[in-house]
Protein backbone atom coordinates (compact mmCIF):
# COMPACT_ATOMS: atom_id res chain seq x y z
CA UNK A 1 0.00 0.00 0.00
CA UNK A 2 1.23 3.63 -0.59
CA UNK A 3 2.36 5.75 2.23
CA UNK A 4 -0.49 8.79 2.08
CA UNK A 5 2.15 11.67 1.76
CA UNK A 6 3.60 8.85 -1.51
CA UNK A 7 1.82 9.24 -4.85
CA UNK A 8 2.63 7.54 -8.27
CA UNK A 9 1.44 8.45 -11.46
CA UNK A 10 1.78 6.78 -14.51
CA UNK A 11 0.37 7.48 -18.03
CA UNK A 12 -3.02 5.57 -18.64
CA UNK A 13 -4.00 3.97 -21.61
CA UNK A 14 -6.83 6.94 -22.80
CA UNK A 15 -6.58 10.73 -22.83
CA UNK A 16 -8.37 13.35 -21.14
CA UNK A 17 -9.43 16.92 -21.90
CA UNK A 18 -9.05 17.84 -17.94
CA UNK A 19 -7.37 16.25 -14.83
CA UNK A 20 -3.76 14.94 -14.88
CA UNK A 21 -2.88 14.14 -17.95
CA UNK A 22 0.56 14.33 -20.70
CA UNK A 23 1.44 15.71 -23.37
CA UNK A 24 -1.04 16.67 -26.25
CA UNK A 25 -2.48 20.22 -25.97
CA UNK A 26 -1.72 22.77 -23.41
CA UNK A 27 -4.10 23.82 -20.88
CA UNK A 28 -7.03 26.34 -22.28
CA UNK A 29 -5.52 28.89 -19.53
CA UNK A 30 -2.20 29.54 -21.08
CA UNK A 31 -3.81 30.55 -24.75
CA UNK A 32 -2.15 33.55 -26.03
CA UNK A 33 0.50 33.78 -23.10
CA UNK A 34 4.01 33.99 -24.25
CA UNK A 35 4.80 30.88 -22.26
CA UNK A 36 3.49 28.51 -25.46
CA UNK A 37 5.97 30.73 -27.74
CA UNK A 38 9.24 29.79 -25.75
CA UNK A 39 7.95 26.17 -24.50
CA UNK A 40 6.09 23.15 -24.96
CA UNK A 41 3.73 21.69 -22.77
CA UNK A 42 4.55 18.69 -20.64
CA UNK A 43 2.58 17.78 -17.97
CA UNK A 44 -0.60 19.19 -15.55
CA UNK A 45 -0.89 17.81 -12.00
CA UNK A 46 -4.38 17.91 -11.08
CA UNK A 47 -5.76 20.06 -8.05
CA UNK A 48 -5.51 18.15 -5.25
CA UNK A 49 -3.08 15.08 -6.47
CA UNK A 50 -0.83 16.55 -3.72
CA UNK A 51 -1.98 18.49 -0.43
CA UNK A 52 0.40 21.17 -1.49
CA UNK A 53 -1.90 21.97 -4.52
CA UNK A 54 -5.16 22.23 -2.83
CA UNK A 55 -7.61 23.25 -6.00
CA UNK A 56 -5.02 24.64 -8.37
CA UNK A 57 -3.59 22.43 -10.99
CA UNK A 58 0.35 22.60 -11.79
CA UNK A 59 1.52 22.84 -15.20
CA UNK A 60 5.00 21.52 -16.32
CA UNK A 61 6.98 23.23 -20.04
CA UNK A 62 10.13 22.63 -21.23
CA UNK A 63 12.02 24.84 -22.99
CA UNK A 64 11.67 24.68 -26.79
CA UNK A 65 14.84 22.64 -28.25
CA UNK A 66 15.56 21.65 -24.70
CA UNK A 67 18.62 19.48 -24.59
CA UNK A 68 20.47 17.82 -21.75
CA UNK A 69 24.08 18.91 -23.78
CA UNK A 70 22.96 22.71 -23.10
CA UNK A 71 24.23 24.74 -19.93
CA UNK A 72 20.38 24.97 -18.35
CA UNK A 73 20.64 22.40 -16.39
CA UNK A 74 19.83 23.46 -12.90
CA UNK A 75 18.14 25.93 -10.68
CA UNK A 76 17.58 29.14 -11.21
CA UNK A 77 17.94 28.74 -14.86
CA UNK A 78 17.00 25.27 -15.65
CA UNK A 79 15.14 25.22 -19.07
CA UNK A 80 11.92 23.96 -17.39
CA UNK A 81 9.31 25.67 -15.65
CA UNK A 82 6.17 24.53 -13.65
CA UNK A 83 2.89 27.00 -13.65
CA UNK A 84 0.17 27.07 -10.78
CA UNK A 85 -3.36 28.02 -12.20
CA UNK A 86 -7.01 27.22 -11.81
CA UNK A 87 -8.42 23.98 -13.26
CA UNK A 88 -8.31 23.83 -16.87
CA UNK A 89 -9.39 21.80 -19.51
CA UNK A 90 -7.11 21.10 -22.82
CA UNK A 91 -6.73 24.09 -24.93
CA UNK A 92 -8.66 24.36 -28.70
CA UNK A 93 -5.23 25.25 -29.81
CA UNK A 94 -2.05 23.18 -30.65
CA UNK A 95 -0.05 26.16 -30.17
CA UNK A 96 2.89 24.85 -27.22
CA UNK A 97 2.19 21.22 -27.84
CA UNK A 98 5.01 18.62 -27.32
CA UNK A 99 5.31 17.26 -31.03
CA UNK A 100 7.23 14.63 -29.97
CA UNK A 101 5.03 13.39 -26.81
CA UNK A 102 2.12 11.32 -27.28
CA UNK A 103 -1.13 12.43 -25.27
CA UNK A 104 -2.72 10.95 -22.18
CA UNK A 105 -4.31 10.60 -19.20
CA UNK A 106 -1.68 10.47 -15.78
CA UNK A 107 -3.47 7.86 -13.38
CA UNK A 108 -2.46 7.00 -10.33
CA UNK A 109 -0.53 3.32 -9.97
CA UNK A 110 0.22 1.36 -7.01
CA UNK A 111 3.43 1.74 -5.59
CA UNK A 112 5.70 -1.09 -6.27
CA UNK A 113 9.47 -1.09 -5.53
CA UNK A 114 10.00 -2.35 -9.05
CA UNK A 115 8.34 0.16 -11.41
CA UNK A 116 9.36 4.24 -11.20
CA UNK A 117 6.16 6.32 -11.74
CA UNK A 118 6.31 8.84 -14.31
CA UNK A 119 5.87 11.39 -11.79
CA UNK A 120 6.53 10.83 -7.79
CA UNK A 121 5.14 12.71 -5.39
CA UNK A 122 7.05 11.97 -2.17
CA UNK A 123 8.65 13.46 0.91
CA UNK A 124 12.17 13.12 -0.11
CA UNK A 125 13.68 12.11 -3.85
CA UNK A 126 15.05 9.19 -5.34
CA UNK A 127 18.27 10.31 -6.74
CA UNK A 128 19.76 8.51 -9.52
CA UNK A 129 23.58 9.36 -8.85
CA UNK A 130 23.08 9.75 -5.47
CA UNK A 131 24.29 13.02 -4.96
CA UNK A 132 22.38 15.18 -2.56
CA UNK A 133 24.06 18.36 -3.13
CA UNK A 134 22.66 18.91 -6.39
CA UNK A 135 20.07 20.12 -4.74
CA UNK A 136 22.10 23.01 -2.86
CA UNK A 137 21.42 25.79 -4.51
CA UNK A 138 17.49 25.36 -4.88
CA UNK A 139 16.96 24.59 -0.90
CA UNK A 140 19.45 27.42 -0.15
CA UNK A 141 17.02 29.84 -1.49
CA UNK A 142 14.53 28.02 0.55
CA UNK A 143 12.40 25.58 -1.33
CA UNK A 144 11.64 21.77 -0.14
CA UNK A 145 11.12 19.20 -2.45
CA UNK A 146 7.66 17.95 -3.75
CA UNK A 147 8.35 15.78 -6.68
CA UNK A 148 9.95 14.18 -9.50
CA UNK A 149 9.30 13.06 -13.30
CA UNK A 150 11.13 9.91 -13.98
CA UNK A 151 11.99 8.92 -17.89
CA UNK A 152 12.56 5.47 -16.37
CA UNK A 153 8.53 6.03 -15.94
CA UNK A 154 7.23 6.23 -20.11
CA UNK A 155 5.44 3.76 -21.77
CA UNK A 156 7.32 0.88 -23.33
CA UNK A 157 6.56 0.03 -26.70
CA UNK A 158 5.19 -3.35 -25.85
CA UNK A 159 2.96 -1.45 -23.80
CA UNK A 160 -0.95 0.10 -25.14
CA UNK A 161 1.67 3.27 -26.17
CA UNK A 162 4.08 2.31 -28.60
CA UNK A 163 6.23 5.03 -29.34
CA UNK A 164 4.77 7.37 -27.42
CA UNK A 165 7.89 9.73 -26.48
CA UNK A 166 10.07 10.45 -29.42
CA UNK A 167 13.12 10.75 -27.78
CA UNK A 168 14.17 10.78 -23.81
CA UNK A 169 13.72 15.01 -23.14
CA UNK A 170 16.00 14.22 -19.78
CA UNK A 171 18.55 12.23 -20.57
CA UNK A 172 16.35 9.07 -19.69
CA UNK A 173 16.74 10.75 -15.76
CA UNK A 174 14.66 12.75 -13.63
CA UNK A 175 13.84 16.51 -13.35
CA UNK A 176 13.33 17.32 -9.57
CA UNK A 177 10.80 20.30 -8.39
CA UNK A 178 10.77 22.08 -5.38
CA UNK A 179 8.31 24.90 -3.89
CA UNK A 180 7.94 27.13 -0.91
CA UNK A 181 4.65 26.71 0.69
CA UNK A 182 2.66 29.45 2.93
CA UNK A 183 1.15 28.86 6.84
CA UNK A 184 -1.25 26.60 5.17
CA UNK A 185 0.76 24.06 3.69
CA UNK A 186 -0.16 25.27 0.17
CA UNK A 187 2.96 26.37 -1.88
CA UNK A 188 3.23 29.73 -3.16
CA UNK A 189 5.50 28.50 -5.95
CA UNK A 190 7.01 25.69 -7.42
CA UNK A 191 10.68 25.61 -9.70
CA UNK A 192 12.69 22.98 -10.87
CA UNK A 193 15.42 22.00 -9.39
CA UNK A 194 17.71 20.19 -11.60
CA UNK A 195 17.92 17.06 -14.06
CA UNK A 196 19.91 13.92 -12.34
CA UNK A 197 20.23 11.17 -15.37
Amino acid sequence: MTPVDRVHLGVGSSDSNSGARIGGRPPQVFAGQAILRSHEYLLTLEAHTAPWLGVRELSIFIRRGFSIGDDDLEYPDIGVRAVLHLPSSRSAESAGSHAGLGSAALIRIPSDDEVMPLVLIAPQPVLIQNEPSYADAVEADGHSFLFQINEEGWPVVAESHPDFVEEYLFGYGSVYFYGSSDATGLVREVVPGFLDF
